[in-house]
């Protein structure tokens, strides 16, 4: 019996449609047979969403604030949010940011709270005009405010502590049958496949509550930026107990200023302590990273480990990270280490001296005052991995970081012990003896 190419190999058309069909079939072998990128199950050589195991059982939450919000919300629409099928948007006030709709999440505290304490005349004014309430120079002085011991001293960040465990609340009742609760802020980067690979550790029937380590008198708790994770036993625990003693947390929000810790305290009082994340979850962002130390102590070297957060990563730069994050994917099949955002992100853009920059030196050095000399003194020290002058005043550090760019008007200008980067990377990678994932 004729078969359907030999029928068509009787005419030039056919032949031609012989020839297409041919090519066709080749085409299509030869994009099934290209190999790609496996992290576990997460395939990255089309498209960064597939393959992402586990991503069905989060709900994901993202904390913000209204003077924040327009400038940092759009960066994750296409980068850490871009994967997600559960998470919402919340603020201190309800409004749609390009075409993402932003719920408020303090609608529902006790409106006489609401109505008498100071750190909710913000809230009621935004209630009461929106963003009109507000100059221009007013958002952004707030917007820049600096940090203190106490927290900023914005009234944004004063409301900021009462979301929290509304914040939890809603949480939970969006998704009950999710299985882990993931809680970031408008600046905290999420590697996924890291993050959902690091899960599997975890049974998520048991109470967990996962998070880089913080402390405030006797509490210690995940601290926010850095990303924290809760699984679905331990947030129906806290939300149960928080709404039948409401009155004890209202009153313990409104003396406190850490809403994190607050959250924490709550956590610990139905009997699900912290385990300590860092440096699985970091509250730095890769280009002000101490790779060599951090808040894990000397055996917990951010080197080692799988990177699945990073914080402060400026929103002009998410972009960049995520192309780089699916590039290395496309590369390679194995999860991102510290070490390899090191070396692929951070150490290209390290130099002996970097005009307008501070890379975040901090032991001053009283006896230089110029470059020169400031250089001199950090060589002078075997263990000077970089320094900065500013203005007259220099600084060293035995920490190795990027930094930033610093204006013209700063008059900073940073310099790093190039020479010295291969011996710090040598003595990172004897450190490590197959550390990876931080887990109990």
């Amino acid at each position: 019996m004729p078969t359907l190419l030999s029928r068509l190999s009787r005419s030039p058309t056919r032949v031609f449609v012989v020839i297409l069909i041919t090519l066709v079939i080749v085409q299509l072998f030869s994009i099934r047979s290209q190999p790609t990128a496996n992290v576990g199950s997460h395939t990255a050589k089309h498209d960064p969403c597939l393959g992402l195991d586990g991503l069905d059982d989060v709900f994901v939450t993202l904390r913000t604030g209204t003077t924040e919000a327009p400038k940092k919300l759009p960066a994750h629409y296409k980068t850490t949010l871009r994967c997600l099928p559960h998470y919402e948007l919340f603020s201190d006030f309800e409004e749609d940011i390009e075409g993402k709709h932003v719920y408020d999440v303090l609608d529902e505290v006790n409106p006489q709270i609401v109505a008498s304490h100071p750190d909710f005349e913000y809230y009621n004014k935004l209630r009461g005009k929106g963003r009109d309430a507000f100059t221009a120079e007013e958002m952004a002085e707030w917007a820049s405010a600096k940090n203190t011991m106490g927290g900023r001293d914005s009234p944004g960040w004063r409301l900021d502590k009462w979301k929290f465990l509304p914040l939890a609340d809603k949480a939970l009742r969006i998704r009950p049958e999710s299985k882990w609760f993931v809680f970031i802020e408008s600046d905290t980067y999420v590697l996924w496949p890291a993050l959902l690979a690091w899960l599997k550790h975890f049974d998520s029937s048991k109470p967990w509550y996962l998070g880089q380590q913080m402390q405030i008198g006797d509490v210690v708790f995940a601290y926010g930026g850095a990303g924290f994770v809760i699984s679905q036993p331990a947030l129906k625990k806290v939300v149960e107990h928080r709404n039948t003693n409401l009155k004890f947390y209202d009153d313990f929000t409104a003396g406190h200023w850490a809403g994190d810790c607050v959250l924490g305290k709550a956590l610990a009082d139905v009997g699900v302590p912290l385990t300590w994340s860092f440096p699985t979850l970091s509250s730095e962002e890769p280009a002000d990273t101490d790779f060599e130390s951090g808040f894990g102590g000397p055996e917990r070297h951010p080197w080692c480990y799988f990177a699945a957060s990073y914080h402060h990563l400026p929103p002009i730069e998410y972009p960049t990270f995520y192309a780089f994050e699916q590039e290395w994917y496309q590369k390679n099949d194995t999860l991102l280490r510290h070490k390899d955002v090191f070396h692929n992100y951070v150490q290209p853009r390290l130099a002996a001296e970097r005009d307008e920059w501070d890379n975040h030196s901090e032991k001053e050095e009283s006896t230089a005052s110029t470059f020169k000399a400031c250089r001199t003194s950090c060589e002078n020290d075997p263990a000077c991995m970089q320094f900065s002058l500013t203005g007259y005043t220099c600084k060293t550090s035995t920490a190795l970081k990027l930094g930033r760019r610093a204006s013209a008007a700063e008059q900073v200008r940073s310099g790093w012990m190039v020479d010295r980067v291969d011996a710090f990377i040598q003595r990172m990678e004897s450190a490590c003896h197959d550390k990876d994932w931080v887990l109990p």
